[in-house]
């Protein structure tokens, strides 16, 4: 190897460090080597979402990473993400208390519980994603593009 090219390295290998380091945690951070498209399961769901599924609206997508991130993309672009390894994502729209809400579970329990809101008696819902790129459980965002 010539001086040139371990320069050239060091230089790629420092630069890749700082990309890495520059990423706060709780930011956006999905993978970006993505085996296979997903699977659009439609612009909503009312039950559970699996690694591999998807909810569409255009270019946005809300996806349930093989990796259990759940990630919001426009395009290409990820511009929300749970920074979960978890195993699938579950809506839970029924009468309780703390209805409705999405939770990320495991096989260990539940890791995240995003809350939603339902609008006077109306006590139904979803988790679905609209054309501006905006995530709703039932009638309160989640996230947006």
């Amino acid at each position: 190897m010539t001086v040139r090219n371990t320069t050239r390295a060091w230089a790629f290998a420092v630069v890749s460090v700082l990309a890495v380091a520059a990423v706060p945690g709780g930011q956006v951070s999905a993978a970006t080597g993505r085996a296979a498209a997903c699977r659009s399961i439609g612009a909503s769901f009312t039950d559970k979402m699996i690694p591999g599924q998807c909810i569409t609206n255009g270019a946005n997508r809300l996806e349930m990473q093989y990796d259990g991130n759940l990630v919001l993309y426009s395009g290409s672009r990820a511009c929300w993400a749970s920074g979960t390894d978890g195993v699938y994502a579950e809506f839970s729209g029924d009468w309780k208390p703390d209805s409705p809400y999405l939770s990320l579970e495991s096989q260990f329990g539940q890791l995240r519980k995003y809350r939603g809101k339902y609008t006077g008696l109306h006590k139904t819902g979803n988790v679905s994603i609209n054309s501006n790129g905006e995530v709703w459980i039932a009638y309160g965002k989640l996230a947006g593009c």
